[in-house]
Parts: structure tokens; sequence; C-alpha cells
């Protein structure tokens, strides 16, 4: 985890290469700062830990490209190129984390070609 301004990182998380990203991502929910943009890659799509670590802290939010194919419902337009959606988790990230809700409400920003 860095801070993009100044590059300086804030934490990690380490194991052996047989570890999967997505369980070292989730070590560092706990470390999420408050008042924060963390800007993902595209293979870090997991709705349980998105809501994880939206959930953690004060004002903590998330970035990432969205996969091609992604099913969401749109809620309402924001503005241009800007809507408020929803995403339905499957029941197999709601068995791994029981507190996951049924759908996940999220901005989604496009931009013009």
């Amino acid at each position: 985890m860095m801070e993009l301004s100044s590059h300086l990182i804030l934490d990690s998380a380490f194991d052996s290469v047989a570890e999967n990203e997505m369980n070292l991502a989730a070590k560092l929910v706990d470390k999420v700062p408050d008042n924060s943009l963390t800007l993902f890659d595209k293979g870090f799509y997991s709705l349980g830990l998105l809501h994880d670590w939206q959930q953690k802290g004060h004002n903590t939010h998330w970035l990432l490209p969205l996969k091609k194919g992604t099913q969401f419902e749109e809620v309402r337009s924001l503005g241009k190129q800007d809507k408020l959606v929803r995403i339905k988790t499957t029941p197999q990230s709601r068995k791994k984390r029981p507190h996951l809700p049924d759908v996940i409400e999220a901005r989604l920003l496009t931009r013009a070609y």
C-alpha cells in the first residue's frame, strides 16, 4: 500500500508465491487510512474484498477498472459519465463473508473515448 503523492510505502503483505494476491490484499484491510482512495487493478475485483475495504475506516473509497461483462443495475444518474449502480454479490462470496450484503452500491465512472 503506497501513498501516491510521496511514494511512501504505508504497509505491505508478503507470503509464499503460492498465496493468492487477493488474500494478501485482504490482510491490509485493517490498515486502510481514513479519507483515502485506493486504486486497484482489475485483477482485484472481489466484492467481498472491496466491501470490506470500504467499511474499514472513515471515508474510504476504492477505484478499479470494471471487468467487461460485469452485471449491474443502474440506480440513478449522478451526472454525465457518473452513475450509482447496484452489483449483486454471489452466494459463494456471502458464504465466505456472511456479513456481505446481497447487493453493493457503487459509483460507476466512465470516460469518453
